[in-house]
């Protein structure tokens, strides 16, 4: 009887025990379902939050970084105007690198700001814009630090050198200077000449990109050119600064440590070069900082984002954003860090603000005066010499 009874048991709860199951399967996958359904939705949020402060970084900083740079680099040519740098080799560069830097800012931030602001990209008006675009952005990022190579260099053979041949005369003109920086340019010139036959405005789903023209000229641009641009705009340029500053710090130490016994025209010589080498310093050292991030980010770039998902593309675009900023800083603050590091560059400033202070009210009052009252003074003055020399000749 028992085993009559068991038998039923099994039969009876065989089914409830199958509809437990199916139910517990049921809502296990749903709940499995459920969570992948909210984490994709989870991971695209994400995604668009990395884009739209990507954007608003472009958007933002874009003008603030084109007005204070373009402002700044036009005082320092007035400031470097008012301290004759025609007759100073190391001025003479500072000066070419205002305008290398403005033509930075000038080609590269409008682009960015239009093209998260407006989702217009600039580079597609024409096939020339695109190419043109290219080339300048890329050879007045490069000039901008073979002029700061120069510079160290100079600093470095006038610092250096005499003391170490003390015997020897090291001459810096600007005549080779402005050879240097020629040569500098037709060298930069050939490297990036490639970009108007390579890349050009390719129109795709009816969204046209300045962007490479065949496969073969991108696996160029994407894992040739980008270790050709690494070198020439980031290591070498460090290299050089880096083996000058070090150098010069070391004559400057060796310096200081003499000028307790030396005489007292020396010790105005060596604040003077020690001023000067400073301001360089800061200048060259933030350069180093602020180009090396970005050019190891192209290199990693070409390599992850061929295939990537939209989390992975977002966060090399944010890094992207962020790195490309700190390097475009680089190309505004330079005037800033002349007037805190430099004591004869900040009296220029100072007597630069004077003069057009003064200025200001005189050019207003004149403005204000009516265009006939002049005409009127000018016929009684004419009037009244006129009368004059007649008298002096009678007489």
């Amino acid at each position: 009887m028992a085993s009559i009874s068991d038998a039923r048991n099994q039969t009876f709860m065989n089914p409830l025990m199958e509809n437990n199951l199916t139910n517990n399967l049921t809502f296990e996958l749903t709940w499995v379902r459920e969570g992948n359904v909210s984490s994709a939705n989870t991971e695209e949020s994400y995604v668009e939050s990395l884009n739209s402060a990507s954007a608003y970084l472009w958007i933002i900083f874009s003008p603030i970084f084109l007005f204070v740079g373009v402002f700044g680099n036009i005082l320092n040519l007035f400031v470097l105007r008012r301290m004759h740098f025609e007759k100073n080799p190391t001025l003479t560069l500072l000066f070419l690198l205002s305008f290398t830097d403005m033509t930075v800012l000038l080609v590269g931030l409008p682009r960015y700001w239009a093209q998260n602001a407006l989702g217009f990209d600039l580079r597609t008006v024409s096939q020339f814009s695109c190419k043109l675009s290219l080339f300048l952005i890329y050879i007045s990022m490069q000039l901008s630090s073979w002029i700061l190579v120069m510079v160290s260099v100079i600093r470095m053979v006038k610092t250096v050198l005499p003391i170490r041949y003390p015997r020897k005369k090291f001459r810096v003109t600007r005549k080779n200077t402005l050879i240097a920086f020629g040569i500098v340019v037709i060298s930069l010139f050939i490297v990036n000449f490639h970009f108007f036959f390579t890349n050009g405005v390719v129109t795709e789903d009816g969204e046209a990109s300045c962007t490479s023209l065949t496969p073969e000229f991108l696996n160029f641009d994407e894992y040739v050119f980008v270790y050709i641009d690494f070198l020439v705009l980031s290591i070498f340029p460090a290299i050089v600064i880096v083996v000058c500053n070090v150098l010069i710090y070391l004559v400057l130490k060796e310096m200081k440590q003499r000028r307790l016994s030396s005489a007292s025209t020396e010790k105005v010589t060596s604040n003077s070069v020690s001023r000067v080498t400073r301001m360089l310093f800061v200048t060259s050292s933030y350069f180093v900082i602020a180009t090396v991030p970005i050019s190891v980010h192209f290199i990693v770039d070409s390599y992850v984002r061929p295939g990537s998902d939209d989390l992975t593309e977002a966060q090399l675009d944010m890094s992207n954003t962020v790195l490309y900023l700190f390097q475009y800083s680089h190309f505004v603050i330079n005037f800033y860090c002349y007037t805190v590091t430099n004591k004869r560059f900040r009296r220029t400033v100072q007597k630069l603000k004077v003069e057009m202070k003064n200025s200001w009210p005189r050019i207003w009052r004149q403005s204000r005066v009516p265009s006939d009252s002049y005409d009127v003074n000018s016929t009684i003055d004419s009037n009244k010499k006129a009368s004059l020399s007649a008298v002096s000749k009678s007489t």
